[in-house]
């Protein structure tokens, strides 16, 4: 796939940007171009550069070349992850997300991303329930997501059915908190009304090993957690 830049001026890009902001992703398109506006207030968490610092988290535990891989990024919103398994060599990626009711749709400014970089990316606006694949896959990135969903308990299930039996890689990122929270309706979370279930590290990962997920790491970075897995054979 080839990349919009030389069709497309430093300035067309940055006015595309405005027109699909707000945008929750920092993303680095070249030239000095990042999707967020760090210094003003127009975007999702403004003035916060997500996801880069947990990316850098996440990647000192994946393999540096990601040759022969297929990559699954559910809840990829802009596209972030996506892209940068596929810059690490994945053969095929897949960023999906539902949008969960956001004001603007991530897939259309991840779809700009990929037409600026360049990357051969699939996108899709779905809903990770809805999803079967035609072949699972080697990666599985499950970030962002868990904390989002009040059928937590089903969405691991299905999380499992994405990976390669026995030998796939799940990582999963979700808030924590040191006593387990359940916020049903409007109740916000850091101003976030679309939160129901935080739970603690331990709950966590009792509730991954109980549906026979094997953990091989477990990071926590203050009210975040990252969870390495493998599904059952």
């Amino acid at each position: 796939m080839v990349g919009i830049l030389a069709a497309m001026n430093r300035d067309q890009i940055r006015r595309r940007v405005e027109e699909l902001a707000p945008w929750y992703q920092n993303i680095d398109l070249g030239d000095g171009v990042w999707t967020k506006d760090l210094e003003g207030s127009r975007d999702i968490f403004s003035g916060h550069d997500i996801p880069g610092p947990l990316w850098r988290v996440i990647a000192r535990d994946l393999p540096a070349d990601l040759s022969g891989h297929r990559v699954l990024d559910i809840g990829c919103n802009a596209g972030y992850m996506s892209f940068q398994t596929k810059q690490m060599g994945a053969d095929y990626v897949l960023g999906i997300d539902s949008n969960l009711g956001a004001g603007t749709s991530f897939i259309h400014q991840a779809e700009f991303c990929r037409s600026v970089l360049g990357l051969d990316v699939d996108f899709r606006e779905q809903s990770f329930f809805d999803y079967t694949p035609e072949q699972p896959f080697t990666l599985v990135l499950f970030c962002g997501v868990l904390y989002h969903l009040e059928d937590f308990a089903t969405a691991l299930d299905k999380v499992m059915t994405f990976a390669v039996p026995d030998t796939g890689l799940i990582v999963l990122e979700t808030a924590v908190e040191p006593i387990t929270q359940t916020r049903p309706g409007l109740r916000d979370y850091n101003g976030d009304t679309s939160t129901f279930f935080v739970p603690s590290v331990g709950v966590l990962t009792e509730l991954v090993r109980e549906r026979g997920l094997r953990i091989e790491i477990v990071r926590t970075l203050g009210t975040r957690a990252v969870v390495f897995m493998r599904p059952p054979l």
